[in-house]
C-alpha cells in the first residue's frame, strides 16, 4: 500500500504548537476508532504520524509530516493543513507568538508552493482553540469582517476554512451529524478524500452479480410454479461487471491518477443505486413467495408488485434505460406486463 503525505504546520519553536495539538488529536482519534499499524500487521517508525484509512471503497495510509520537512520524491505529496491559534489571531488582542497567527500563514503557504508540498487533493486551513468560544471571543468585535477576510484568503489559495475546538469534549462532537464542522469535519475530510495511494476494495456490483447468479440457479431448480417464474433483473445490463482474471482490489497501475479518481467517484454513485436496487429485488422476492403461499389477494399482489416495478424503473432511469414513453411494445405499463420479471399474471 502506497503512503500519501499530508503536510501539517507551521511547527513553531513553542513546546506545543497549534499544529502539534491537531496532529496529536488526529492520531489519538484514529487509535481509538481505527486499527493501528500493529493490528494491521505493520510496523512503522512514524507511528505517531500515521493514519490508516479504511472505508467502504478503499484503504490508504497517510503520513502527517511537518510542513517544514524536506520533500520526499518517493512519496506522493497529497495534502496540506495550515494551522493557526484562534486567540492569538484575534485582532483585538495584542501580542501572540510569532508564526502562530492567521496572518503568518501566507509565508508558510508560499514556501510550501516553492517546494511543491502543498498537495492537490486536500487543503485545509484550521483555526485551533482548546475550548468552545463565541465568534466575538475567537475573532474579535468585528468578527464577521474577520471571518470574511479569512474565507476570502482561503478561497484565493485553494483551502477549506475550519474552526476546531480541540478540547476533549470538542473532539467528540458532531461525528454523527450530516453536515459536520470543527474537528469532526477534519476527520471526515481525511476519511473521504480519494488518496493517490488508495487501494480499491471489491465493488458492490460484484457482490450483486454473485447474488443474481445464486437466485438464477435456485429458480432453475424450481419446477412447481410455471405460472409465475421469477427472474431477477440482470445487473450486468446496468453496468459492467469485472471480467474473469480482473482484480477489483488490485492497486491502479495506470499513471493517469486523475482519470482513476474520477472513475472511482462514478463507481461510488453507481454503488448507491445498486444498494437501492438490491432492496427492490428482495421486496419482489417476498411478494412472489407471499403470492405462492396464498397470503395475498390478486389485488394486493398487483398493488405491491406495481409499486416494486415503479421503484425499479426509477432506478433504471439512472442508467438511461427507460423505454420511450414508459411503455412496452404492446402499450401496457411495466407493472401489467406478464414478462416484466417482477409482476406475474394472475392464474
Amino acid at each position: 500500500m502506497t503512503t500519501s503525505i499530508v503536510r501539517i504546520g507551521p511547527m513553531t519553536t513553542m513546546e506545543v504548537s497549534s499544529a502539534q495539538l491537531l496532529r496529536t488529536a488526529l492520531v489519538s482519534h484514529w487509535k481509538q476508532h481505527h486499527p493501528s499499524p500493529e493490528e494491521q500487521g505493520e510496523t512503522s517508525a512514524d507511528e505517531n504520524k500515521l493514519l490508516p484509512i479504511s472505508n467502504k471503497y478503499f484503504t490508504a495510509n497517510l503520513l502527517l509530516e511537518d510542513m517544514e520537512a524536506e520533500a520526499n520524491e518517493a512519496i506522493k505529496e497529497d495534502a496540506a493543513i495550515l494551522v493557526f491559534d484562534m486567540l492569538a489571531s484575534n485582532p483585538d488582542r495584542s501580542g501572540g507568538v510569532p508564526g502562530t497567527t492567521f496572518n503568518s500563514l501566507q509565508a508558510v503557504h508560499d514556501q510550501a508552493l516553492a517546494k511543491d508540498t502543498c498537495g492537490d487533493l486536500l487543503r485545509l486551513c484550521v483555526g485551533v482553540t482548546l475550548t468552545s468560544l463565541s465568534p466575538q471571543e475567537a475573532r474579535g468585535e468585528k468578527h464577521e469582517d474577520e471571518y470574511s477576510r479569512r474565507i476570502l484568503w482561503c478561497l484565493d489559495h485553494g483551502y477549506e476554512y475550519v474552526e476546531a475546538d480541540l478540547s476533549q469534549e470538542g473532539q467528540t462532537k458532531g461525528h454523527d451529524d450530516r453536515d459536520k464542522d470543527g474537528f469532526a469535519r477534519i476527520v471526515e475530510a481525511m476519511q473521504g478524500t480519494v488518496w493517490s495511494g488508495a487501494v480499491m476494495k471489491e465493488r458492490q456490483a460484484t457482490k450483486l452479480q454473485a447474488s443474481y447468479d445464486q437466485d438464477a440457479n435456485d429458480i432453475k431448480k424450481q419446477d412447481d410454479d410455471n405460472e409465475n417464474p421469477y427472474v431477477p433483473p440482470d445487473p450486468s445490463l446496468l453496468m459492467a461487471i469485472p471480467k474473469d482474471g480482473e482484480s477489483p482490489t488490485s492497486a491502479p497501475s495506470t499513471p493517469n491518477r486523475t482519470a482513476e479518481m474520477e472513475r472511482l467517484r462514478q463507481e461510488i454513485d453507481e454503488d448507491k443505486v445498486f444498494d437501492e436496487m438490491e432492496t427492490v429485488l428482495r421486496e419482489a422476492s417476498r411478494i412472489r413467495e407471499q403470492s405462492k403461499c396464498g397470503q395475498l389477494t390478486d389485488d394486493e399482489r398487483r398493488a405491491k408488485a406495481e409499486s416494486a416495478a415503479l421503484r425499479l424503473v426509477d432506478l433504471m432511469n439512472h442508467f438511461g434505460m427507460e423505454d420511450e414513453g414508459g411503455e412496452g411494445e404492446d402499450g401496457g405499463s411495466i407493472a401489467d406486463s406478464d414478462d416484466s420479471g417482477i409482476v406475474a399474471s394472475s392464474s
